[in-house]
C-alpha cells in the first residue's frame, strides 16, 4: 500500500512502540518529496519522532507472515490494507545508519491501526545496514551463518 494514503492520519498504536509506552497516537509526515524517508511523529509529545522507511525499498527480499491473532485484532481484511515500515537510526557518517529489521511497523490504512510487530525464528536484525548494497551485500536482509 501506498504511504500517500497515510500521510498526516491519526495512527493509534494499541501495544505502542517498544520503548515508548507512552505514546499511542502518531502522525506520518514526508520528509522530502524525492526521499524515500518519512517522520512518524508523536501527536502526544511532537519531540519523540522516528524516521521511517518501508523495509522492502532497501531489502527488496524482505518477508514475513501476519499472524492470524495480528490480522484479527488490526481487522484487517485484505493485503491492500498493509503498510510496513521499519524504524531507521542515523548514524554519522550517514552511510553507517541502520533499520530495524526485527520489529517492522503495520498499519493497516484502512483503519489507522498501528502495531510493532517483534518477528520470532528469524535472523533479521535490529541494526541492519540501511545501504547493504553499498557494504558489498547483495540486499539480504538477515545475517549469514
Amino acid at each position: 500500500m501506498e504511504l500517500k494514503s497515510l500521510l498526516d492520519t491519526t495512527i493509534v498504536f494499541e501495544r505502542s512502540i517498544v520503548g515508548f509506552e507512552h505514546l499511542r497516537s502518531f502522525r506520518l509526515e514526508r520528509v522530502e518529496a524525492d526521499l524515500p524517508y518519512s517522520m512518524l511523529v508523536s501527536e502526544e509529545d511532537e519531540q519523540f519522532g522516528f524516521i521511517v522507511i518501508s523495509p522492502f525499498d532497501v531489502y527488496p527480499d524482505y518477508e514475513f507472515s501476519l499472524p492470524a491473532q495480528v490480522k484479527q485484532e488490526m481487522r484487517i481484511e485484505k493485503p491492500e490494507d498493509v503498510l510496513v515500515l521499519s524504524i531507521v537510526t542515523i548514524r554519522q557518517p550517514f552511510s553507517e545508519s541502520t533499520i530495524n529489521l526485527l520489529a517492522p511497523l503495520v498499519l493497516n490504512v484502512r483503519t489507522g491501526a498501528g502495531r510493532q510487530l517483534i518477528l520470532q525464528g528469524t535472523e533479521y536484525q535490529v541494526k541492519a545496514s540501511l545501504f547493504p548494497l553499498r557494504d558489498g551485500g547483495e540486499g539480504h536482509a538477515h545475517s549469514e551463518p
